[in-house]
Formats: C-alpha cells, sequence, structure tokens
C-alpha cells in the first residue's frame, strides 16, 4: 500500500484488478450534529450530488461522509476536482429543492436503524438512554425537517468538518497525475466523548422499542471483536432451539477514549412478539453471563476468525447465495478492497464502528481465557432493553427506569380518549407551563420538562420522548395532546416517514 499527499489531503493507493475506483471520505456523521440540527450531514452530502454533474455513491454514517467514483481514472479526478471546488464555495441557493428530494428512509438505512420503525430501534434505545442527546445517542431521534435547516447552517457545517485535514482519498491504483483536491484548509477533527451513564451493576429497562437488545461498555479491540461475534453466534443457535422466530444483529459503535458499546439487538417475526420478547431477552442476559462464567473453546473462536477473514468465493454456503443474486462478484471485489477500506479507516477515524484486519489477527493471538476475561469485566456494565408491558424476569439484573415521583403538579389535564380506555389504559397527561406529566394508573409521574422534550408524530400516532433522559412514550389517544407541537421547543416537533 501506497501513500501521498495531494494538496495537502491524505492519499492511500493500492494496485487492484477491476476498475478504478477513488473513495473521497471525511471524518463526519450524525455523532458529530447536534439534536436541533439532525440530518445536516446527510443534507450537505446530498445538495453537493445535485450540484455535480457527476453521480458518486454517497454514504453519511455515524462516523463518516464518503464520496465514491468509479470509471475511467481521468474522469474520476476531473469529478473530484469538481466535488472538491464545490465544498470550496458551495453553491446554496436550490438547498430548498434537496430537502424536497430527500428520502428520509436513506438516513435511517445509512445509520442501519431499523427501516420500518428507525424511532423504536432498540439499538438506538440503548444508545440514548446511556449517552443522552450526544454522539451516538442522537441516533434514536429522527432528523429535523430538513427545511427548517439553513443555507447558512449547511454552510459552518461544510466549513467545520469537511477540510483537507478531515480527509482521506483512497484509490484501487495509482493517483492521475491530474487530480487536484482545493479542499478548505482545515485540521483533523476532534470529536466530543459522549459521557456513559452507568448503574451499580447489569441492569434492564422498557421503553418503546420494537424488541429486546443488550449492551456492555467495552474496550476497542480484538477482545471486543470475539466477544461480539461469540455472543451473537451463541444467541442465534439459543433462539433456534427455543424456536423464537428472531434474528440478531451485532453492534460496536465509538462513544469515544477507545471505548465502545458493544451488544446485540433482535429482530422478531411472527404473532407472538409480546411473549417471545421476554424469552428473547432472558436468552440475550443468559448468554453474556455464560461468556463470563465457562470459557469459550479453542475452536468456537477459530471459527469466528475463520469466517471473518474467508473471501466469499471460499464459503460454499455464501458463495451459493450470491451467486444466486447475482453479486458474487462485487462481494469478491469488496473483500479485495477491505485493507484499503481498513486503513482508511485508521488513517480517518479515532475509532472505526467496524473491526478490521488488525483486529481480527490480533484476534486470533488470544485464547478462551482473554475472552472471559473481558466478559468479566464487561458485564458489571450490561444494560438491557425491554418492550413496554414485557417483564423478562431477569435473575441478576436489577430494574431501572427514568426518574419519576408522585407529585402531580397544576395543570391542563388531558385525559384518554374512550379508544384508548377501551384498550385498557388509565393514565392520564398534565399539560404544565413548563412540563408534561405522565400520570401512570398507579400514580407514578413521569415528568418531561419542555426544554428536553421531543414531540414525534407519525403514521397517526403520537409519541412523547425526553432527549436527556433517551426515553420514549406513546401519548396517542389522549385529548388535546397537539397543544404539545407549540409547547416543545422548536424544530423539536418531528414528523417521522420511515
Amino acid at each position: 500500500m501506497r501513500r501521498a499527499e495531494i494538496d495537502t489531503v491524505r492519499l492511500l493507493w493500492q494496485e487492484m484488478p477491476g476498475d478504478f475506483t477513488a473513495t473521497l471520505a471525511f471524518a463526519v456523521g450524525a455523532r458529530d450534529e447536534d439534536v436541533d440540527q439532525l440530518g445536516i450531514t446527510h443534507l450537505a452530502a446530498r445538495h453537493l450530488l445535485l450540484s455535480l454533474l457527476a453521480e458518486p455513491d454517497e454514504t453519511a454514517g455515524l462516523l463518516e461522509t464518503s464520496f465514491t467514483l468509479t470509471g475511467d481514472p481521468a474522469q474520476v479526478a476531473e469529478d473530484l476536482n469538481d466535488l472538491a471546488a464545490l465544498i470550496e464555495n458551495p453553491d446554496l441557493s436550490g438547498l430548498a429543492l434537496t430537502a424536497q428530494q430527500l428520502d428520509p428512509a436513506d438516513r435511517a438505512s445509512e445509520l442501519d436503524l431499523d427501516l420500518d420503525d428507525a424511532v423504536r430501534d432498540p439499538w438506538a434505545s440503548l444508545l440514548a438512554r446511556r449517552l443522552g442527546p450526544t454522539g451516538p445517542g442522537l441516533l434514536r431521534w429522527p432528523a429535523v425537517d430538513p427545511h427548517r435547516l439553513t443555507a447558512d447552517e449547511v454552510r459552518a457545517h461544510l466549513a467545520r468538518w469537511f477540510t483537507a485535514g478531515n480527509a482521506v482519498l483512497t484509490c484501487t491504483g495509482p493517483p492521475p497525475a491530474q487530480l487536484r483536491l482545493p479542499l478548505p484548509a482545515g485540521p483533523r477533527a476532534a470529536h466530543a466523548t459522549s459521557p456513559v451513564r452507568g448503574s451499580a451493576g447489569p441492569a434492564w429497562y422498557a421503553d418503546e422499542v420494537v424488541a429486546p437488545a443488550i449492551a456492555v461498555g467495552a474496550t476497542a479491540g480484538p477482545e471486543a471483536f470475539l466477544l461480539m461475534r461469540l455472543l451473537g453466534t451463541r444467541v442465534d443457535a439459543a433462539l433456534q432451539r427455543a424456536a423464537v422466530k428472531a434474528w440478531s444483529t451485532e453492534w460496536s459503535t465509538p462513544v469515544g477514549d477507545e471505548r465502545l458499546e458493544l451488544g446485540l439487538s433482535l429482530h422478531l417475526r411472527g404473532k407472538a412478539r409480546q411473549r417471545d420478547s421476554a424469552l428473547a431477552a432472558r436468552i440475550l442476559w443468559q448468554e453474556l453471563r455464560r461468556l463470563a462464567v465457562e470459557e469459550p473453546s479453542p475452536a468456537e473462536l477459530d471459527g469466528i476468525v475463520t469466517r471473518f477473514t474467508r473471501s466469499p468465493a471460499e464459503d460454499p454456503q455464501l458463495r451459493g447465495q450470491l451467486e444466486r443474486l447475482g453479486v458474487l462478484d462485487s462481494a469478491e471485489q469488496a473483500h479485495a478492497q477491505a485493507p484499503l477500506v481498513d486503513a482508511g479507516h485508521r488513517e480517518l477515524l479515532d475509532v472505526s464502528d467496524e473491526f478490521g484486519q488488525a483486529q481480527v489477527a490480533a484476534a486470533a493471538r488470544l485464547g478462551p481465557a482473554d475472552v472471559r476475561a473481558a466478559a468479566v469485566a464487561w458485564l458489571p456494565s450490561a444494560l438491557l432493553v425491554v418492550p413496554n408491558g414485557v417483564d423478562p424476569s431477569l435473575d441478576g439484573m436489577a430494574r431501572t427506569g427514568c426518574p419519576t415521583g408522585s407529585y402531580t403538579p397544576q395543570g391542563e389535564l388531558l385525559r384518554p380518549s374512550l379508544a384508548r380506555r377501551l384498550r385498557g389504559a388509565k393514565d392520564g397527561l398534565v399539560l404544565g407551563d413548563d412540563a408534561c406529566h405522565l400520570v401512570a394508573a398507579d400514580g407514578t409521574v413521569h415528568t418531561f420538562a419542555m426544554r428536553d422534550a421531543m414531540l414525534i408524530q407519525r403514521r397517526g400516532e403520537t409519541l412523547l420522548g425526553d432527549v436527556g433522559h433517551g426515553c420514549l412514550v406513546d401519548v396517542s389517544g389522549f385529548t388535546g395532546v397537539d397543544k404539545l407541537v407549540t409547547r416543545v421547543p422548536p424544530r423539536r416537533h418531528r414528523i417521522a416517514h420511515d
């Protein structure tokens, strides 16, 4: 792999077969946004594309925003030059048109959230609970209406993050001689470290989520890679044995200072989701605990490393699936380019949300005792979420939740509608001057300060959130709940389209 610089932009390149491909990546993503500017990176990147004659593949994810061009090297060089010039001097006169053309599902897809119900994504709930409204803790909340984001805000966002010092270019061949990258000057970005909130030991809570998920606070490295993959493998096997129709997603989300939120979220299928949620939650917890008690076998660890490093062509089952989909060649090409992509991530990011070859190689040198020691160290930080109404009865895990009280302040009482009462609801909502109070049937009062409130309306329902606590409750069916639209802070009324 070769290194160079073009107009102070770091460049990594390696000779590879196939079409010439270049990716210009910036170390900025959703973690670098503000709760009242969510979606600004996606809007800025998409506006650049609409101003460019070329059509690069663009991704605006959690940690980075990238533009990938493939084709004739001279043409790719010209398109990259044009892109850099647009970033240096952006024409934002058509920003309203870009906002009109944005597809909200694109953002959920790029952030790997549940496309069917992103606001109820269990991993996003865990991050919001643990981190509050900072960094990855923002993933739970829908984007601001892009029409509310101003040209001045987008221009400032581009000027801060889309700079030469905060960019890396990777190429699958020598850079064309005519390639120039006249990006604005600027340093490598410093990302805020999210403060992690924890309890005295393992805990669980209930929230408006579609399925259970579990997280631990971990340290980036090969132990985290093995633990995550091992947990996922064992949970999938246990779910299958229990006849729970589900699949899992493994997560490794950086929060700063070499720390990760590491864990697993589930996707349940079928009609018995409430019943299955309790069982699935118990499986998540028992398999994590088992890793802290029993050492895995060397064969299990070897299998994880082998599956990660083997190319699609070397895996008969995967090869057959990819051949049927007609994407084997592209999968093989992506596998071949993995070392280049990994090197770009190491150059660009403080901690990546993907495990690269260096960490996998280090994982191959670890033994069962190393994995168990990591599980023992991280187990006290375990946090598990289940859907509201589910009691998983988790031995060794305390229940936690938002602060509540028993005193109901004065205010306008919003009563549940007849339809809500027929569904068994016996709660009430009190609308005060500076807060909204949800009064449960047992008299417990959950207060939402207006300064931290988020109102989300989607598919005929209304959800009330607290960005400080990270929680979300369904307040659909309260008479007069639309009065909250004018009470929450500006830009905190979100229309979700997932």
